[in-house]
């Protein structure tokens, strides 16, 4: 009973589905295994044939050729397109078989093979649907560009159809040829342009728009049967020309079932390919929307992202989620963004309700943003600096808030910009771009040298076009032997070394403020003011309530212009704080140690205030540092050339040459009397309480010196005149390789007043020289060339001789062909480096980039955030499509764009 239950027990899904692609194997393997031993009497073609007209199209023996085409037609009213004729049997085997026995066999067959092709097809239209996801959104010519060398009108010659093929012919249509006489074949017969219209039996004609014929091989095809590939038909595979038969093989294929599917697809196909409904065009314009949209998306996160950058701000918080507290600038913004874009507010959409997990809003994708920013923004500068030539390096380094040295690099070179239409200069610019910081581990100059060099090769800039080198006044850098500048001009002797001149001025005052106890002193108490008003805020409300305009200011070290900034509010406001720190030491209600101490120190400092000399030091100081500012403001100029700066230093000297007399001291103590009245005090020197110290005499010394016993005399001696005297001296030292690099250039600064041929023909061999490579085989001038053009160039001047307006006349006018030399020894003269105050700008950056909540920075991300911030003009002229196009074809791999 059991095993019974077994038989009856139904077989599985899954065992039904093996037994029948069992089944369907087995078909597919005997398919057309009996029409092997069949061969008809007249061509000797083997019947293998899938659909329903196949065994009809290729009958063509001895028996259908014997029948007219009236009985035929009958035969196919009668029999439904089955055929009743036989064939002849190989002489081998010398049996006849029926034509229906065979049909039949091929009808089982044909409805297997057409099962396979609906499958075929759906399979097909499911796969273009997925690979359609990952393909791009392209116009039609981008689609069909590799059918355009395709022979249309000869079907014998298209390759295997695809899908875009076969839109492609659905969309050009069928074309029929039409000739007078077409080709005649052995037996005397040929297609005739009569069969491309189907004769009905009321009389009337209808085009047989399917039918197509092919030129190489004689012989016709249909065109929707060939484009779906149904069946292996000759009017599919190889085409037809069979012209005796001709009219009864199409009528029979037209009327059959995979000929009118096929027709009926093609049709379809067509009218959704005109209203742009295909699967192709559907999930193209989808794809265009999500491109679009993804596009959108990332031109908002670099745009933010550069925006961020420019104004310094910090990008991240505590937190990396959206729409929680502390997540920092960057995704609050975003979230601002979503409340009012419609772009922003889709993503965030997205990413809330999890449909998407790659949203670019993370650090990394940050870091790779402010890569792609920097590495455009140097390529744009590089580039400039090539198309320049020449061009000048700027160094200096500073400590970070780590403690660790950051050297920073600055790149110095004359540009020209021309008009797009007419080719012609329009502008002469000198420019001064950021590179980045390094990091230092080792401040030798050597450790120094091999650094920049590695730089520069990483940059591809060749050390050879280097004429300017302009370094700060250290040891490691200035030195002679064994310092940066000194190595390079080893390798390169072009290179010239200008030292910054804004630090050399601010080493001069450095070293007038140490000349003497009481300068020393002066200062002492400037800051001692400073400290004591600022370290409380009742002593600050004191001092603002007599002090309404400027407030005092604390001296530093690296801060050029912190000395007259300290001073000034002094100068003009002695009165009023004299009153704050007279309030503050009489205020009795201060009675704690510290209260008391408070008034102390300002009752000692009010007593300093009021001292005569301190006074007449105010003024001395104030007329000095005023001056020395003005010239120190100047030589920060990135436009400033040397003989600018020559001249503005030379002004300086004669400035502290006259201010060094009898006269201008004179007006001084007046002056310094005008404040004393004010403050109530006696206008004149105190007698020194000291015992006057007797000096030493030497052997040789004739008598003892004289000591001085007027107290105005020897403020006058030892402090005014020591003051002045070191400072000219120390503008002199320091200023000594400027000065030699002005004699090198001057004639150039000079062109349309040189008038002594000889002096001129000096100055140029001397340029020559110069500019001349380490082994001398070639120079950037040539100085008897030069010596010519300028005296050319003169009849072309007007009393010019800025450097900068004659290189703007030659290459607006086009003249560079006829003053080559000239062109060139100005682009070299103008890209010498007169100051590194680029660097120490730099380091400002350097210092609210990397602060104190931001120290963990990485060191690409700290060089990548200062190039857009102190490069963001370049950053903002930056195409926003290019931009996120290279992004996508470098990070993006989920996301297309």
């Amino acid at each position: 009973m059991a095993d019974d239950i077994k038989k009856r027990k139904r077989l599985s899904g899954s065992q039904y589905l093996k037994k029948r692609l069992a089944r369907e194997k087995d078909l597919v393997k005997q398919k057309g295994s009996l029409l092997k031993f069949c061969q008809q009497n007249s061509q000797a073609n083997v019947i293998n044939d899938n659909d329903t007209d196949d065994s009809e199209e290729n009958s063509g023996n001895k028996n259908i050729e014997d029948l007219s085409m009236g009985e035929v037609d009958n035969k196919k009213k009668e029999h439904d397109n089955e055929s009743k004729e036989e064939i002849n049997i190989t002489e081998k085997n010398s049996a006849n078989l029926n034509i229906k026995d065979i049909h039949d066999i091929s009808s089982r067959k044909a409805d297997f093979d057409s099962e396979n092709e609906n499958k075929k097809e759906i399979a097909i239209s499911i796969i273009s649907e997925e690979n359609i996801e990952n393909k791009k959104s392209c116009n039609y010519d981008e689609k069909y560009t590799n059918f355009k060398s395709l022979d249309f009108d000869d079907p014998n010659k298209w390759p295997s159809i695809d899908d875009k093929l076969r839109l492609y012919l659905i969309e050009c249509g069928p074309r029929q040829i039409n000739m007078e006489t077409f080709p005649i074949n052995t037996s005397g017969r040929s297609f005739s342009s009569f069969h491309y219209f189907r004769r009905l039996p009321n009389g009337e004609c209808i085009k047989r728009s399917w039918i197509i014929y092919s030129k190489s091989s004689d012989s016709v095809f249909c065109f929707c049967c060939k484009l779906f590939n149904i069946g292996v038909v000759s009017l599919t595979t190889n085409g037809n020309n069979d012209w005796k038969n001709i009219s009864n093989i199409l009528n029979r294929h037209e009327t059959s079932n995979s000929h009118k599917k096929a027709y009926q697809n093609w049709k379809e196909l067509e009218t959704r390919c005109k209203r742009g409904k295909t699967i192709n065009n559907i999930n193209e314009a989808n794809l265009k929307i999500e491109t679009e949209h993804w596009k959108n998306v990332l031109k908002r996160i670099i745009e933010l992202i550069k925006t961020l950058s420019s104004q310094n701000l910090a990008f991240r918080g505590k937190s990396d989620k959206l729409n929680t507290s502390n997540n920092g600038n960057f995704l609050k913004f975003i979230e601002f963004l979503s409340k009012f874009d419609p772009v922003m507010k889709e993503h965030i959409r997205r990413i809330s309700s999890q449909e998407i997990h790659c949203h670019y809003l993370g650090k990394d994708i940050q870091n790779k943003i402010i890569q792609l920013l920097t590495n455009k923004i140097r390529s744009r500068i590089i580039t400039a600096l090539k198309n320049a030539k020449y061009y000048s390096i700027i160094l200096d380094c500073t400590p970070d808030i780590n403690h660790t040295e950051q050297m920073t690099v600055i790149v110095r070179f004359v540009s020209t910009t021309e008009n797009e239409t007419t080719s012609k200069i329009e502008h002469v610019s000198i420019n001064e771009h950021f590179i980045g910081f390094i990091e230092l581990y080792n401040t030798t100059g050597l450790n120094m040298t091999e650094v920049i060099l590695q730089k520069l090769r990483e940059l591809d800039i060749s050390l050879d076009d280097m004429r300017g080198q302009g370094y700060d006044n250290g040891a490691n850098m200035r030195g002679y032997k064994s310092g940066v500048q000194a190595r390079i001009r080893n390798l390169n002797s072009r290179a010239f070394y200008v030292p910054c001149n804004a630090h050399s001025l601010n080493l001069v005052l450095n070293d007038s403020a140490n000349c003497c106890l009481d300068a020393v002193l002066f200062f002492d108490i400037i800051q001692e003011m400073y400290t004591f008003f600022s370290a409380s805020t009742q002593r600050w409300d004191v001092f603002r309530k007599y002090v309404k305009n400027l407030t005092v200011k604390p001296l530093s070290a690296t801060r050029w212009s912190s000395r007259i900034d300290a001073i000034r509010p002094i100068r003009f406001q002695t009165a009023e704080i004299y009153d704050a720190l007279e309030e503050i030491s009489e205020d009795t209600s201060l009675t704690s140690v510290t209260g008391v101490r408070s008034r102390s120190e300002a009752k000692g400092i009010a007593e300093k205030l009021i001292s005569f000399k301190f006074l007449c030091s105010l003024v001395i100081w104030y007329d000095l540092l005023c001056e020395i500012n003005v010239t120190s403001k100047l030589l920060q100029s990135i436009s400033l050339n040397i003989i600018e700066s020559i001249n503005q230093i030379n002004n300086t000297k004669i400035f502290l040459q006259k201010y060094r007399s009898d006269e201008n001291f004179e007006k001084i103590l007046t002056q310094a009397s005008y404040l004393a009245n004010e403050l109530g005090v006696q206008d004149s020197f105190s007698l020194n309480q000291f015992r006057t110290r007797r000096r030493k005499t030497h052997f040789d010394y004739e008598s003892r010196d004289t000591p001085i016993t007027d107290p105005k005399q020897n403020f006058k001696i030892n402090f005014f005149h020591q003051i002045l005297d070191n400072m000219l001296q120390s503008i002199n030292d320091r200023f000594i390789q400027l000065e030699d690099h002005s004699k090198l250039f001057s004639f150039l600064y000079n062109i349309s007043n040189v008038n002594n041929y000889e002096h001129l023909m000096k100055c140029c061999k001397d340029l020559q020289l110069a500019l001349s490579s380490n082994d001398g085989l070639n120079s950037d001038i040539n100085s008897v060339e030069l010596c010519e053009e300028i005296n050319t160039l003169q009849k072309h001047l007007q009393n010019e001789n800025d450097p900068k307006a004659i290189l703007q006349f030659i290459c607006e006018n086009k003249l560079i062909e006829l003053f080559p030399n000239v062109y060139v020894a100005l682009r070299i003269l103008l890209t010498l480096p007169v100051t590194a105050a680029s660097a120490e700008r730099s380091f400002s950056k350097l210092k609210i980039v990397k602060n104190y909540l931001r120290s963990q920075i990485s060191q690409d991300r700290l060089v990548g955030l200062a190039t857009i911030s102190i490069e963001n003009q370049i950053a903002n002229d930056l195409d926003i499509d290019d931009l996120v196009k290279d992004f996508a074809s470098a990070k993006a791999r989920k996301i297309h764009f």
